[in-house]
């Protein structure tokens, strides 16, 4: 029942995936739940992110901080949206912000009820089981101890595949050790998961057991 979207970027430009995530919000009008990693105080990531979702077929917003502008009287509300959206942004600290928020639990459970759930860059990470694989993107500043995800998928996520600051030997070695499914996704490219079935949309890659080959 679930339907689930990892992506690398918001900027999408790959006609099919576009036209998937339409689908999957099919309901008229839809109205998202936008969580934001922190306080956008200018609404500038917001104002981008809004105008690539508007073209995925969103109508309506809810804008919903879990940071300094946490307002606990807008939690009715965002239950009855038709989907969440989690945005990017550094990995560790929104993960605890959610966790500090007790948003996790609410997230799942709307998740598991067949709610459209998409995540871009940090907010694909935390969709996994435990976000450690962060490590090769972001800084642990905030000394996150429980790097639990939502556990809505098996495997691993690494978004922005490409940038010189992912080491694909370090990711080859981290694989080895570690025996699950890594999937390696470009921006503009994505995943989505309806009732199980992963659909994979561009020139991903995947890794396991220390080895690497073309995701299909």
């Amino acid at each position: 029942m679930k339907k689930l979207v990892l992506l690398s970027d918001v900027s999408i430009n790959n006609p099919a995936l576009v036209s998937r995530i339409r689908e999957l919000l099919s309901t008229r009008p839809f109205k998202l739940a936008y969580v934001p990693s922190k306080t956008d105080k200018e609404r500038r990531y917001f104002a981008k992110g809004k105008q690539e979702l508007e073209r995925l077929g969103v109508s309506d917003f809810l804008y919903f901080d879990v940071d300094q502008e946490f307002d606990e009287r807008k939690l009715e509300e965002f239950k009855r949206c038709d989907g969440i959206f989690l945005s990017g942004g550094n990995t560790f600290s929104f993960l605890k912000i959610l966790q500090e928020r007790n948003m996790l639990t609410l997230i799942k459970k709307m998740a598991l009820e067949g709610k459209p759930l998409i995540g871009v860059s940090a907010g694909s990470i935390i969709m996994t089981m435990s976000i450690k694989i962060a490590a090769f993107l972001d800084e642990n500043e905030v000394k996150l101890d429980d790097l639990h995800g939502l556990e809505l998928v098996g495997f691993e996520f690494v978004p922005h595949w490409g940038d010189p600051e992912v080491n694909p030997e370090k990711l080859l070695e981290y694989s080895a050790l570690n025996d699950e499914r890594i999937y390696l996704c470009n921006d503009g490219d994505g995943i989505v998961i309806d009732n199980g079935n992963i659909e994979i949309y561009g020139e991903l890659q995947q890794i396991r057991n220390g080895h690497r080959k073309k995701a299909l």
